[in-house]
């Protein structure tokens, strides 16, 4: 982090299409922080603050504690400056990644598939300065809070909707689907990240490939193709060949690389 930028493409990260919205939530982190420093430092405090947020409403679930909301009304002061910053660079983030998620899925599927993908914050406030209906809103669920013991709207429940020809992909998407949306993502968010930095940034694939028919596979790697600095992990050596003019190959074999 901090040093240069790199985008990986992981078998793990399939959950981003299939999985939990936490994966969204650690997909902006992850790909945010890489060119924007001012959000990662406001992710950091936010996470401090609710933090410690969270164990004033374990201590009033308990019964530690009676009352507690001059102590809330304290902590969301605190907390919310760095909320509504965080949602605001979500939301451009997603909106710099949406038309190329869609055009890059379009050139893998074939143009068989139609992708959106958009920001869904757990604060609805519309306006990211107006701190007042924020404060407001936390307040909305501070019994909730109570009951749980932990704060359930923010930033931490955020989460990404994705539509695949006009369905949700999570639900009705297949395994080829989802892997070929989260490869979108992951392509966007390096072409967005190289933007940013005005510098490539490195890309890192392991088994890529998986779950891809013979079109997609070549879709894939004509796109790679196209430059900056790719790392491409395969079993198969048979994938390789459309890049062996121009790729350098490497064997692992009992623990030793040796080049070919």
């Amino acid at each position: 982090m901090g040093t240069f930028a790199m985008v990986f493409i992981l078998p793990e990260d399939i959950s981003l299409t299939s999985g939990s919205p936490r994966y969204h939530r650690n997909f902006m982190d992850i790909y945010l922080s890489q060119f924007s420093r001012t959000y990662l430092n406001d992710l950091i405090d936010y996470q401090r603050i609710l933090k410690q947020r969270n164990a004033l409403l374990k201590s009033l679930k308990e019964g530690e504690k009676k009352s507690g909301a001059a102590e809330l009304d304290a902590w969301d002061r605190n907390l919310i400056p760095s909320a509504l910053k965080i949602m605001k660079f979500r939301e451009n983030f997603l909106r710099e990644i949406e038309s190329i998620v869609g055009e890059t899925v379009s050139r893998l599927s074939g143009a068989r598939e139609k992708v959106e993908v958009a920001y869904r914050p757990r604060i609805d406030v519309g306006d990211y300065d107006d701190s007042s209906t924020a404060l407001d809103f936390f307040r909305q669920f501070r019994k909730r809070d109570k009951r749980y013991g932990t704060t359930v709207a923010g930033p931490h429940r955020d989460n990404i909707e994705i539509i695949m020809n006009g369905k949700p992909l999570r639900e009705f998407g297949s395994m080829g689907q989802k892997k070929t949306v989260m490869i979108a993502m992951k392509l966007s968010a390096l072409e967005v990240i190289s933007a940013h930095l005005r510098d490539r940034a490195i890309l890192v694939l392991d088994e890529a490939f998986a779950e891809f028919d013979s079109g997609r596979t070549k879709s894939l790697l004509n796109l790679l193709s196209t430059g900056g600095q790719v790392f491409l992990a395969s079993a198969d050596e048979k994938e390789l060949i459309h890049f062996y003019d121009n790729i350098r190959i490497f064997r692992v074999s009992g623990g030793t690389v040796t080049e070919n």
